[in-house]
């Protein structure tokens, strides 16, 4: 009852990506009744082109190995020469009617869905041989058309083969009047026609089983709305994780771009190994300090390097580190209840470059 339900809230087309999905597992759009027409009809030209001159060699090596027959021994090696003789010579007959036939299968197939390379199908499916998925296929929409087209197939064939055989008559009674040595050109030719008038029979079943199977591949691809947003999600992410995570880049950007800024600072406040804060300010233009670069773990430790290489002082505040880097928003004022504290640093700080300016002078 679920899977019926869900076969019919599909209602809207197949993606390219889900058709590429089931394109690299091997599943595409192919009719076997049109292979093996137009297998057949590569046949057909094979017997028209070369027909008569495959069957003079065929002839003329009958010909040969009748007329050599007396002279066979019945030794083991002997039997086997001529018997190796005699197959190399008939699959050099037949080789350009395999590669032919192979040929125009593969080509047929090419035709229907393109080059498609895929082991998928290779593994194992106990779906399969699961009895309730058989009855399923058993009274699927698929059944009813191959009962139907091999009733129709039945009837074409039928009447093909009644017409031929009623048209061949006249000729097959005027044989008796005719050179045997004839017969095989006759019958050769009346062969190749016969075959070109059941192709042409079968290549209308064939076109309404092609139809078909596009038919219903692409009706086994259609999608529901909820499949739809499933493959969006599979292919773009999930737009929860998608935001988090440009959220979580940007403010790496922004703190990476904060360390240019930490030779600014007046003071660096430290844990003094997992975090960094630096502070800036400017009496004139802030009403508070202002947090300008915080970091944890190796951003901290480089943010310290930073800080000696330029001369700012680094002050360990475990506690007032902490506070700092938990609740001060960065490019933004101190908080409130950390005002005390971040004086006292500020003004260590202060008086710690002085006594460094004193000392240069």
């Amino acid at each position: 009852m679920a899977e019926r339900e869900q076969e019919q809230n599909r209602t809207e087309q197949p993606t390219p990506f889900k058709l590429k999905e089931a394109r690299d597992r091997g599943t595409v759009a192919k009719s076997m009744e049109l292979t093996s027409v137009l297998v057949l009809f590569a046949f057909i030209g094979l017997l028209y082109v070369a027909g008569r001159s495959l069957l003079d060699r065929q002839l003329h090596l009958d010909a040969a190995l009748l007329s050599q027959a007396h002279q066979l021994g019945f030794s083991e090696s002997a039997a086997t020469r001529w018997l190796s003789g005699a197959l190399l010579d008939t699959l050099g007959l037949l080789a350009p009617v395999f590669l032919v036939l192979v040929g125009a299968a593969i080509l047929a197939v090419l035709v229907q869905t393109g080059p498609v390379f895929s082991f998928f199908p290779l593994k194992p499916d106990f779906d399969r041989i699961n009895p309730a998925s058989g009855l399923k296929r058993l009274l699927s929409p698929r059944l009813a058309f191959e009962a139907v087209k091999s009733l129709l197939k039945l009837a074409l064939f039928g009447y093909a083969v009644y017409a031929i055989i009623e048209g061949l008559l006249p000729a097959l009674l005027a044989l008796a009047q005719i050179h045997p040595g004839a017969y095989a050109r006759i019958g050769l030719d009346t062969v190749g026609a016969l075959l070109f008038k059941l192709a042409l029979v079968m290549l209308v079943v064939a076109l309404l089983d092609a139809g078909y199977v596009r038919w219903d591949f692409m009706r086994r691809m259609m999608m529901s709305r909820r499949e739809l947003r499933e493959e969006h999600k599979r292919r773009e992410g999930d737009p929860k994780v998608r935001e988090r995570m440009r959220a979580l880049h940007r403010e790496m950007r922004k703190r990476a771009g904060a360390l240019k800024r930490v030779p600014e600072a007046d003071v660096l406040i430290t844990n003094p190994q997992h975090l960094a804060v630096a502070l800036l300010y400017r009496r004139e233009d802030m009403l508070a300090p202002q947090v300008i670069a915080k970091g944890a773990g190796e951003l901290a430790q480089h943010m310290k390097q930073l800080a000696r290489r330029h001369g700012v002082p680094v002050v360990e505040n475990r506690p007032l580190a902490r506070e700092l880097y938990r609740d001060a928003r960065l490019e933004g004022a101190v908080p409130q209840p950390t005002y005390p504290a971040v004086a006292r640093v500020l003004a260590w700080a202060y008086t710690l470059r002085e006594l460094r300016r004193g000392a240069a002078a």
